[in-house]
């Protein structure tokens, strides 16, 4: 996503189809499949997709994915320069 603004002007962010393809369409899909494994393992990946798209008056689940693509990325990264293991009471307490 990118971020226009000039002056006092604050465009709206919309999505871009900029990065490795293949890299994009494996994230995608790994949103859904823990969208999916949800139900028997918690993850705040999951809670944070569930809850975009139940306050959506759209029907259209690609910027939620796009959205919860990204907290991921956020979250892998923290994790690895950190040297964390990945912890769910510790993720959804912050």
């Amino acid at each position: 996503m990118r971020h226009y603004e000039s002056g006092n002007f604050l465009a709206k962010e919309h999505i871009t189809k900029r990065g490795n393809p293949y890299a994009r369409k494996i994230l995608f899909k790994c949103i859904h499949n823990i969208a999916s494994a949800s139900h028997t393992n918690p993850c705040h990946i999951a809670d944070f997709y569930e809850k975009r798209k139940r306050q959506s008056q759209t029907t259209s689940t690609k910027p939620h994915t796009i959205a919860s693509i990204h907290r991921l990325i956020r979250t892998m990264y923290y994790l690895i320069t950190h040297n964390k293991i990945y912890d769910y009471n510790l993720a959804t307490s912050q």
